[in-house]
């Protein structure tokens, strides 16, 4: 009997700990331990890392970065969030079997407004990471993925993002309603965009010398609610914050597979341009 006794204490003393020691989620704001439903006692918000990956139908090395994305999604699950953007001279449209045109407005704004523009694909930034010394963010090769990646995942959240969508079909519109808690105080102006992007995309790709009939283009920018950089929703934040924001915006193109559209919400540091959190979820689950 005492064995038993000393064993329900040490358990409670442990669950105490516990309920005690974590941030708990009052929305979902972040993925889960895992557990399902989740379990509000050990569930924590946690920092999710955004890849854009700059690419184009007719670069030929760009297959390896694809590759290299999925790879990593597979390794860190719903805390990489991929995103795919067709821009430059790589995306653009020509003689069959080429003729797609998936070049969008805010894609071509982010790699211009970045110097990708005229680089040699394929080249990412993670979370748009900030170099003091150049005032300019790092452009890496999908070599380098993977150590960043892993980096920035050790670091505490400073916010978490909840995404609510909605979609008529009688004229196409998407509805996303984004709540932001803050974490922590931050000081900084901070920027919300929110993107819509295409999964599962056939068409041809370039793979080496061999054109690829039938690839499929994973993660693929189609437009945005916002604007490429979204608007300043406050010129600083305090732990514990409530953010809401709500955005209409009509699916295009036309002949997009709405069950295979996700929507994303971009919280960054409107000084350094640095992702802060990041969150994406199925228009239609």
């Amino acid at each position: 009997m005492k064995h038993i006794k000393l064993f329900t204490l040490c358990t409670s003393l442990i669950l105490g700990f516990l309920f005690f020691g974590c941030d708990k989620i009052e929305g979902p704001y972040g993925v889960n331990n895992g557990t399902t439903p989740p379990d509000t006692i050990t569930d924590t918000i946690v920092r999710k890392v955004l890849l854009e990956d700059f690419t184009g139908h007719t670069c030929q090395a760009c297959p390896a970065s694809h590759t290299e994305a999925n790879r990593l999604h597979n390794i860190y699950g719903d805390r990489l969030v991929v995103l795919s953007i067709h821009a430059g001279f790589f995306a653009w449209p020509q003689g069959a079997p080429f003729q797609d045109n998936f070049q969008t407005t805010e894609g071509t704004a982010i790699a211009n407004d970045f110097n990708l523009i005229n680089l040699s694909f394929p080249k990412g930034m993670i979370n748009r990471l900030y170099k003091p010394a150049t005032s300019s963010q790092y452009i890496f090769d999908w070599p380098d993925w993977e150590t960043t990646v892993d980096t920035i995942l050790q670091r505490p959240a400073d916010a978490g993002i909840d995404i609510t969508n909605s979609f008529t079909t009688t004229d196409s519109m998407m509805t996303a309603t984004i709540d932001i808690k803050m974490v922590n105080d931050y000081t900084n102006p901070i920027n919300l965009a929110v993107y819509f992007a295409e999964d599962s995309i056939v068409a041809p790709q370039k793979n080496g010398s061999v054109d690829v009939l039938n690839y499929v283009h994973r993660h693929m920018l189609r437009g945005s609610f916002s604007g490429a950089f979204g608007e300043t929703i406050g010129n600083s934040a305090t732990a514990g914050q409530v953010i809401n924001r709500t955005y209409s915006t009509k699916l295009k193109p036309s002949n997009a597979n709405v069950n295979q559209v996700y929507i994303y919400a971009i919280l960054f540091d409107n000084v350094t341009r640095e992702v802060i959190q990041v969150e994406e979820k199925k228009l239609i689950p």
